[in-house]
C-alpha cells in the first residue's frame, strides 16, 4: 500500500515519497484510514469507474506509482536526470524508433568533475562519456553517440573521437554501436575488481578506468557480498534476490571469483573477507553485511 506526500523541501523542490503500508500490520481500528490512501482510491476509480478487472486495476495502480516515483521521486541527487536509453538486450538491426525505450539515472555533473574541468575540457568530456554510458549500462540500458551529443553538448564528430580516444587507452565505453560490435563482454565493475585482486592500487585503478575512490570501492564490496553468500550455500538465483543486483553481474562476479580463487590471490580475497562481518540477524540473509574496515594502505596508493 503507498501513499504519495508531496511536500515543499527545504530547497523548495517538491518531493514525491512512497510511504509503504499493509493493513495486516494496521489495528483494525485504523483500516480504513488506510484505504483513504491515494492507491487505494486510484485503484478503486480503475475499478469502478472504468470497470476493468481486479488484476488490471492492481497492475494499471502499480505502474502508475513507479513511474510517479521514477520521475517526481526524491532518490536523485544532484545533478542527475532521467533519460530513455535503448535496452541493453535489443538486438542490432531494429530500428530505435521501434524500440520500447528504458528509463535510466544519469549523472550528467558532479564535484569530480570539477578536477577534470581544471585540467582540459576534453578530459572533462571523456569522464562524462565514460561516466553516463557505464551508469545507463549497469541500468540495463546503452546510449548511442547521437544520445551523447544531446546529453554533454557536444556534436557526435567529437563524442565519436573522444570515445575512439578511450577505447585507445582500454577503456570500457558501452555505447550501443561498441556493445553491439563487441559482444556482451565484462563490465567495467568485474574489471575494475579483477585489477584490485591483480595488486593494482586505488591511483592505478582510477587512472586507468576514470572511476571515483567511492565507485571502486562500492564495486568491491558488491563484489565481496557475492562472494561471501556464494561460500555460504546461497544459489545465483538467492543471491540476486538478497544482493538486487542483476542475473548478469551476478554471474560475472562469480566467474570472475572461481577464476581468482587461487594461492596466487588469497590473501588479496582474505583482505575482502575481514572487512565484511555480519551484523543482522540470521534469517536477514547476510543483509547485515557491510564494509568495517578501510582502504588505508590501498587507498590512493
Amino acid at each position: 500500500m503507498a501513499e504519495v506526500i508531496i511536500t515543499n523541501h527545504s530547497d523548495y523542490r517538491y518531493r514525491l515519497v512512497i510511504i509503504t503500508m499493509e493493513v495486516k500490520d494496521v489495528s483494525k481500528d485504523y483500516v480504513s484510514l488506510v484505504k483513504r490512501t491515494l492507491e487505494e482510491q486510484l485503484y478503486n476509480e480503475l475499478q469502478q469507474e472504468y470497470g476493468f478487472p481486479r488484476a488490471i486495476c492492481r497492475s494499471l495502480t502499480e505502474l502508475f506509482f513507479s513511474y510517479f516515483n521514477l520521475y517526481l521521486g526524491a532518490d536523485r541527487a544532484d545533478g542527475q536526470l532521467i533519460y530513455r536509453a535503448i535496452p541493453s538486450d535489443v538486438p542490432p538491426g531494429i530500428p530505435t524508433e521501434e524500440v520500447k525505450t528504458h528509463p535510466v539515472r544519469l549523472t550528467i555533473t558532479c564535484t569530480e568533475d570539477l578536477r577534470y574541468a581544471s585540467q582540459d575540457i576534453h578530459e572533462l568530456i571523456k569522464q562524462r562519456i565514460v561516466r553516463v554510458t557505464n551508469e545507463a549500462f549497469d541500468q540495463d540500458g546503452l546510449l548511442t553517440q547521437a544520445d551523447l551529443s544531446i546529453l554533454l553538448g557536444e556534436s557526435t564528430r567529437t563524442i565519436g573521437r573522444q570515445i575512439q580516444e578511450l577505447q585507445n587507452e582500454g577503456i570500457c565505453v558501452p555505447t550501443r554501436g561498441s556493445r553491439m560490435d563487441i559482444g556482451p563482454g565484462i563490465s567495467h565493475k568485474t574489471k575494475i575488481v579483477e585489477m584490485y585482486l591483480d595488486g593494482y592500487d586505488f591511483t592505478d585503478i582510477k587512472r586507468r578506468t576514470r572511476h571515483s575512490s567511492e565507485s571502486i570501492t562500492r564495486y568491491l564490496k558488491d563484489f565481496t557480498r557475492v562472494m561471501v553468500l556464494s561460500e555460504r550455500g546461497h544459489s545465483p538465483r538467492e543471491i540476486r534476490i538478497i544482493t538486487d543486483h542483476s542475473d548478469r553481474l551476478v554471474q560475472e562476479y562469480l566467474d570472475l571469483y572461481q577464476r581468482m580463487d587461487i594461492p596466487e590471490h588469497g590473501e588479496m580475497l582474505d583482505q575482502l573477507r575481514a572487512m565484511y562481518q555480519h551484523q543482522g540477524k540470521k534469517n536477514d540473509n547476510v543483509a547485515g553485511y557491510d564494509i568495517i574496515g578501510t582502504y588505508n594502505e590501498r587507498m590512493e596508493g
